[in-house]
């Protein structure tokens, strides 16, 4: 995305503050002008202006903006409301010329008639409202004409935006419920890739009286328990580690009973182990190692 421009030096802090935070909101949707004037009700040439500093933007464009960038529509009109009040400035003379934005004039965005007012003798309050003009008369960059009409109109659209809005947050989420639920390879609890790499960290220590719980799932098509990942850890009896728990968790998920899940590899772990190499075709030596655990994991 290319740099912005350096904003004019006539505008003040208040409404410098705006237009950077106007284009931070458009890099957020990573849209383009044209692209951003087809999801708004401004033009692709009026987008420009606003986010060059050389017009201040209608309340409108600030709310539209902030709910495509998903912002506080409320906190953007509180910094427009200010940069309206501090406005002003000279006109440039490329405002309306044809061709340095990209597009010509814009009958559907009628703009204030010029207003013959010295910059020394600009007041700081918002200009009251002027009569409209063709949008080829090049306009004195003033605050938007504050008046009964523009919050009339500004309400109803921002009610209808934020409603939107708030609709599409409500599908997404709902969405990401579902997609978790329902991915084959997320296993019966929805766990992702994340959830399935929280494997037991801390140092495994037997206890005779204490037995683990599985969490079997399916992650990219093998079988995972939730105690540890390996591929080819080599046990056999008085094996007593969380390879083991993980081990016991499969064999028991695939019907092959052991008892109680406690991390040793016992005379019982041994003969589950080697009913599954029998019906692998396997060596069956008891012992597990990369072949049984690759049959034990499909």
């Amino acid at each position: 995305m290319a740099p912005w421009k350096a904003l004019p030096e006539h505008l003040d802090p208040q409404a410098g503050r705006l237009v950077d935070r106007l284009r931070r909101l458009k890099d957020a949707t990573g849209l383009s002008f044209t692209a951003l004037a087809t999801r708004t009700s401004c033009s692709r040439s009026s987008w420009e202006r606003y986010l060059n500093g050389r017009k201040l933007p209608p309340a409108d464009a600030v709310t539209e903006l902030a709910v495509l960038a998903g912002a506080d529509p409320d906190r953007m009109l509180a910094l427009h409301t200010l940069a309206a009040q501090t406005w002003t400035g000279p006109q440039p003379k490329d405002a309306a010329t044809p061709g340095t934005s990209g597009a010509g004039p814009e009958p559907t965005e009628p703009e204030p008639e010029p207003e013959a007012v010295p910059e020394a003798a600009a007041a700081p309050a918002p200009a009251p409202a002027e009569p409209d003009a063709p949008a080829a008369v090049p306009p004195v960059l003033r605050g938007e004409p504050d008046g009964p009409a523009e919050p009339a109109r500004a309400r109803p659209a921002r009610r209808a935006l934020l409603a939107a809005g708030g609709a599409l947050v409500v599908v997404a989420a709902v969405l990401a419920v579902v997609v978790t639920l329902v991915l084959p390879g997320r296993g019966a609890t929805g766990a992702g890739e994340e959830e399935h790499r929280r494997t037991a960290t801390e140092e495994f220590a037997f206890k005779p009286d204490r037995t683990y719980d599985c969490d079997v799932h399916r992650f990219e098509g093998r079988l995972y328990a939730g105690h540890s990942d390996t591929q080819d850890a080599l046990l056999q009896q008085i094996s007593t580690t969380w390879e083991v728990v993980e081990a016991q968790c499969l064999l028991e998920h695939r019907g092959y009973r052991i008892g109680g899940i406690d991390g040793a590899y016992g005379p019982a772990t041994e003969r589950a182990v080697k009913r599954l190499q029998d019906k692998e075709g396997l060596v069956v030596d008891g012992i597990m190692g990369p072949h049984t655990w690759e049959a034990l994991r499909r």
